[in-house]
């Protein structure tokens, strides 16, 4: 089957979670011209995606509502759609709106209903099509791009943007062997699993970062009276998010560092001095933010690597602090002597009737232990396409349309979005947006920089649609 988008302006985003559902948004809220827009996703709902889908009221965005409007232009934006809606989608928002964190999926309501709204509003001649079916293979055209579905459909557009998120990795070796045990948990958002649990005795948790939160606030929330271990490989513990003011400009008083050496070196002064002034660390992360684009685009791919292997567990527990709410369930487990963390490394696991062996390499040592159940806390972070079993990320690389970067994590593309073929050649009509572009911009999988990206790839593929619009009228 054959499917004629019906426009000569026509894009197809592959991908219907934030950045996909995103970028419809821009698109139809800006364009001038009638435009033709696809999204192939096969949820039934868009705009959610894996961090959005979860119903669990426990499960919150990281960051205040008041800075997560979809519209920078109008920063209070999601807060009044709270104001008028939250009721009736059963989230009762405190009086400092701004300030709380809603639940994630009452924040894909709001983007779902965003795209509903630029669907309606949208220039007359405007189509919008949500076809649910994955996409399977795609093949480019100086002026055209095709892609065909998982359902055996070919759509042909302008214009393809590749928004496809974060991919789960297989199961480890480790958890081969257990996988299909009652008490293992291969996700946090898994509410059958977590169900099983309850009645356990102690829980193993692997990583210790914002998807063990979400565990741990999954569990209590469910009356689970047990214990928690969690362990992660360099013993990193997440903190919740204070209210910590910016102190500091303090990489704008020298060049900005090239190496992951010097930037940490300059961190740990900076750190030094917030604490000497008694100051919170948590003002750091809100002085790093605005330069961590440069660096990353300023350094080779030596540096990105040595930051990815030696930095990025330090960062991502500086960076990704929790909602307080959530968090309040692990604070109040650690008062009650029932979650410990340390620095651990999971070498094998076993049945063992009704619990899980686990042999644990510690700092003194190897260690087993049994547990009720073991919930694989590490998130959905597989970034590295050459790893994916994904059969349209396979297709894309084995077809040379795509490369992936050179850091190992996703694909390689112009500092722009624009996807770069393995032989080197730049596709003007292929873009990507968010998660397949971590190794061009690291932060790439944050609700701000999805938003900068997709204001900055809707000004991009409208600029070149309208000019052959005007002359054609």
């Amino acid at each position: 089957m054959h499917i004629d988008p019906h426009s000569h302006h026509s894009v197809v985003i592959v991908g219907g979670g934030f950045a996909g559902a995103l970028t419809a948004i821009k698109l139809l809220d800006k364009t001038e011209v009638p435009l033709s827009i696809t999204i192939l996703e096969p949820r039934e709902e868009l705009g959610r995606g894996v961090a959005y889908s979860t119903t669990e009221a426990v499960h919150l965005v990281n960051g205040p509502a008041g800075t997560f409007s979809l519209h920078p232009e109008e920063p209070d934006h999601l807060t009044h759609w709270l104001a008028e809606n939250a009721l009736r989608y059963g989230w009762t928002p405190p009086a400092d709106i701004a300030g709380s964190f809603p639940p994630r999926h009452l924040y894909g309501t709001y983007v779902r209903d965003e795209l509903r709204r630029a669907i309606s509003t949208a220039r007359s001649g405007s189509t919008f099509r949500h076809v649910r079916a994955a996409a399977s293979s795609l093949a480019s055209a100086p002026q055209r791009v095709e892609i065909t579905t998982s359902e055996g459909a070919a759509i042909e557009a302008d214009e393809v943007v590749l928004a496809l998120g974060v991919f789960r990795p297989d199961l480890a070796r480790q958890e081969a062997s257990i996988a299909r045990h009652p008490g293992f948990a291969a996700s946090p958002w898994d509410a059958a699993a977590l169900d099983r649990l309850v009645e356990t005795d102690e829980i193993l948790l692997i990583g210790s970062s914002l998807s063990m939160v979400d565990a741990v606030a999954s569990m209590e929330a469910r009356g689970f009276q047990g214990h928690y271990q969690v362990i992660s490989r360099r013993g990193q513990f997440i903190e919740d998010r204070r209210n910590a003011a910016l102190e500091r400009d303090f990489l704008a008083e020298r060049p900005l560092p090239t190496t992951a050496r010097s930037l940490l070196s300059i961190v740990k002064a900076e750190r030094r001095a917030l604490a000497a002034e008694a100051k919170d660390w948590q003002a750091l992360p809100l002085a790093i933010r605005p330069y961590i684009l440069p660096l990353w685009q300023k350094a080779d791919d030596t540096e990105r690597l040595r930051f990815a292997r030696h930095l990025r567990a330090f960062w991502d527990v500086t960076a990704h602090r929790a909602a307080p709410d959530s968090y309040r369930a692990v604070s109040k487990a650690i008062a009650e002597g029932r979650l410990r963390h340390r620095p651990a490394r999971l070498q094998a696991m076993k049945p063992a009737g009704r619990l899980i062996a686990a042999t644990l390499k510690t700092r003194s040592g190897t260690e087993s232990h049994s547990f009720g159940g073991v919930i694989d806390c590490r998130g959905h972070q597989l970034h590295d396409w050459r790893r994916i079993s994904d059969p349209f990320v396979r297709s894309l690389i084995e077809s040379g349309e795509v490369r992936p970067h050179s850091t190992g994590f996703g694909i390689d593309a112009t500092e722009q979005g624009d996807v770069i073929s393995e032989e080197g050649r730049v596709h003007r009509n292929i873009s990507a947006i968010g998660h397949p572009l971590r190794g061009v911009a690291w932060e790439s999988s944050s609700i701000s920089e999805q938003r900068l990206q997709a204001i900055a790839l809707a000004d991009r593929i409208l600029g070149k649609l309208t000019p052959f619009a005007l002359a054609a009228s």
